[in-house]
């Protein structure tokens, strides 16, 4: 996909991946509108872009609120006359000592409203503009490695709410007509303020953070610098693959769940089944005709 003249919507793009995803584009000459509910923030990240010479604005969106979506649309549309990227980056995480047995309704209301129902308020609210248009557009999602397999105690909430994204993705690039298209962005481990999402955590408040989400804010700030993940992410944009990846380690995630869904086949449902179902088939047939 040419990046260059293009205008991209990001949203979550105030801080950690959606940050690098914004530079990574304006790098690559693309206008970007920078969306996130940290509007001071949001701003602070359009200015960087405008500094180094890009085009970029600040909108104040709650991916939550389908409304609020519709709004940064409209926002869009009436800066720069036309859309053609939609990057559903906005995710957040709960930081917490809590399993998913003895999790708080209220973080797996939050984390899913966030991850998914925002991801499908872009899809949905972007997606249909782009196929009115009828010219070329992409719609990115940001899942995650935990969508390929990774298992993190104590983020079952957010490795849910990712396989959904994932799935979602999945789906909606088989619905969407040829001129729109989708790609799905599962980075690894990046330098983030991810451990903090609670700060924007709805009512009731969150408690104050503890020795659990500084352990998360110390694992966090050795992963990968959000700018080298948005890159890596703005060129598996460019090369218009579906599943972009960043992390050479997540590849072994995904192979050991491959690996167990292939032994469970083997046990329990093996090729050969249908091998033996498509001879028995070929000979009701064959009876039938004689």
């Amino acid at each position: 996909m040419q990046l260059e003249g293009e205008i991209a919507v990001v949203t979550g793009a105030s801080a950690g991946v959606g940050r690098g995803i914004a530079l990574a584009l304006a790098e690559r000459n693309t206008r970007v509108v920078v969306a996130d509910i940290e509007a001071d923030r949001a701003q602070a990240v359009a200015q960087e872009i405008y500094d180094q010479g890009g085009d970029a604005f600040a909108v104040a969106c709650d991916v939550r609120d389908r409304a609020s979506v519709e709004a940064l649309a409209d926002a869009a549309w009436d800066r720069y006359g036309d859309v053609s990227i939609i990057w559903n980056n906005a995710g957040v995480a709960v930081t917490s000592a809590a399993g998913v047995i003895d999790g708080d309704p209220l973080d797996l209301d939050w984390v899913l409203s966030v991850n998914v129902v925002g991801v499908w308020n872009g899809c949905s609210v972007f997606g249909r503009r782009l196929i009115d248009r009828g010219v070329p557009g992409w719609i990115v999602n940001t899942a995650s490695e935990h969508a390929l397999g990774f298992v993190h105690a104590g983020q079952g909430f957010y490795t849910a709410s990712k396989h959904a994204v994932l799935g979602m993705s999945d789906v909606v690039r088989n619905e969407l007509p040829d001129h729109v298209k989708v790609s799905v962005f599962c980075p690894g481990l990046v330098a983030s303020e991810l451990w903090n999402a609670s700060r924007n955590r709805p009512t009731p408040v969150a408690p104050e953070l503890g020795p659990v989400a500084e352990v998360a804010k110390a694992v966090i700030g050795q992963g990968m610098p959000a700018i080298d993940a948005g890159r890596k992410g703005v060129a598996g944009l460019a090369a218009e693959e579906f599943l972009i990846v960043s992390h050479p380690t997540s590849r072994g995630v995904a192979e050991r769940r491959w690996e167990e869904i292939a032994a469970a086949f083997d046990a329990q449902a093996p090729y050969e089944q249908v091998n033996a179902v498509a001879a028995a088939v070929m000979a009701q047939l064959q009876e039938t005709h004689a």
